[in-house]
């Protein structure tokens, strides 16, 4: 009997138990190409969701928006009924760039992306630095970590932090594990570059943000196997200086109180969206009030698209709509997980743990927002909320894990053969179509 199937004589809880306490590796009877597969197909299920969600939510406030500048400019209906669609369209080319760009990394070779893991922490850093550039910079909403780029738009280096984080920690704990040893080389050599990036997301104003790469830091850290003393000691700093932001912050303090009091927040100001978010997964129900037909995000939600883009998706798509969503991520998390236990491979371990963080960790918080369980601290949905530099990142740092899938132990040999099948029924085919033709 493989060892990958429950035996005959074995219940279920037996069985489960044997697989958490097998040593890290493959196991027999496994199939070796189920997480590049599964990982695809659900992150394909997730775009396409967060497409159709998009487009729901914009069809509505684009629209307003037209119609509020062809009121003051006298432009005609055409304009106005055209601005979803062109707004949508242009998503719809990001989010084909950020497929190509997934698919250009998930060929990369793991060798080639191990040499690129410092010099992307430095890129994201430097990237940066140009918030604080008041010719580059882009505010909104108390936040500023955004840069104007000519053509493409504005940009969100910090989405490039998170992966490069991920791949510099990764890198130490491969190449270099004796900086993981001794006060002084971890201060210096692993906090103190990582400590830059984030400290610089932080300049931006963005503690959202900055809490989900202190999550990242963390998984990557603990896989890489920093001692118990470092989380005693860093968590409690972490925890005085969130205290501290929260505290400094009238905007802060104010949800942290509607947070704990609902019901005293001002139902017009600081407890209007938290409120309506509720109310859109309540009118909801089971199944939904159809695609589409969302009442919430006829400005009652006022970022529907992005940040509480879960409550429409609730109210359109039901109790079903949302179960549905959270199945998904789990199934990345699990994807994650066994990328991790079949990995004999240090940097895959820490990598893959710091990905799947920051993607199934950042959803989790983001619909604990929306449903009331953690305060609002302003992160998008990965794949779902509308944001082009947080969906192509995501999808790049979803390709690492498409190349790591792609080297587990036994899926290069399966890769390469369904290729050769392929190539043989083609060989087959091609003569027998001209002969048809013929």
């Amino acid at each position: 009997m493989a060892a990958g199937r429950p035996r005959v004589s074995e219940g279920p809880l037996t069985w489960l138990r044997r697989r958490l306490n097998a040593s890290d590796g493959p196991l027999e009877g496994e199939r070796t190409t189920l997480s590049y597969y599964a990982l695809l197909i659900t992150t394909l299920s997730l775009l396409t969701l967060g497409l159709i969600m998009v487009f729901s939510v914009q069809s509505v406030t684009v629209a307003a928006d037209a119609a509020a500048q062809a009121a003051a400019s006298g432009a005609d209906a055409a304009v106005q009924e055209g601005s979803p669609f062109i707004f949508f369209w242009r998503y719809l080319a990001i989010a084909v760039a950020a497929l190509v760009a997934m698919t250009l990394v998930s060929k990369t070779p793991i060798r080639w992306i191990k040499r690129l893991s410092i010099a992307m922490l430095g890129l994201a850093a430097i990237a940066q630095i140009f918030v604080f550039v008041p010719a580059t910079r882009y505010c909104a909403g108390g936040n500023c970590n955004w840069v104007r780029i000519p053509i493409i738009g504005t940009f969100q280096p910090s989405e490039l932090v998170k992966l490069g984080v991920s791949l510099y920690i990764g890198w130490v704990a491969a190449a270099k594990p004796h900086w993981l040893k001794g006060v002084r080389s971890v201060a210096l050599r692993v906090l103190l570059p990582v400590g830059i990036a984030v400290g610089l997301v932080l300049g931006g104003g963005d503690l959202g943000t900055v809490v989900i790469l202190v999550f990242v830091t963390a998984a990557c850290l603990w896989l890489a196997g920093l001692g118990w003393g470092w989380f005693v000691s860093l968590g409690t700093v972490g925890a005085l200086g969130f205290s501290v932001g929260t505290m400094l912050s009238a905007n802060r303090r104010a949800r942290i109180h509607a947070w704990l009091n609902p019901d005293g927040a001002d139902p017009l100001d600081i407890g209007y969206q938290p409120t309506h978010g509720r109310y859109a997964l309540g009118t909801g129900g089971l199944t939904g009030v159809g695609p589409g037909s969302s009442r919430q995000k006829w400005g009652y939600l006022t970022q529907a698209d992005s940040d509480y883009i879960f409550a429409v998706l609730g109210e359109e798509f039901g109790f079903a709509g949302t179960l549905l969503t959270i199945t998904l991520y789990l199934i990345v998390g699990w994807c994650c997980l066994r990328l991790m236990r079949r990995s004999n491979d240090l940097y895959v371990k820490v990598v893959t743990g710091g990905i799947m963080m920051w993607i199934v960790g950042q959803a989790l918080v983001n619909m604990s927002v929306v449903v009331g369980l953690l305060p609002v601290l302003g992160v998008p949905l990965p794949l779902i909320s509308a944001g082009g530099s947080s969906l192509v990142l995501v999808m790049v740092a979803v390709g690492v894990l498409l190349a790591f899938a792609r080297h587990e132990p036994g899926a290069e040999e399966a890769f390469a053969a369904r290729a050769g099948a392929v190539r043989r029924t083609l060989a087959v085919i091609a003569p027998r179509r001209r002969n048809r033709a013929s």
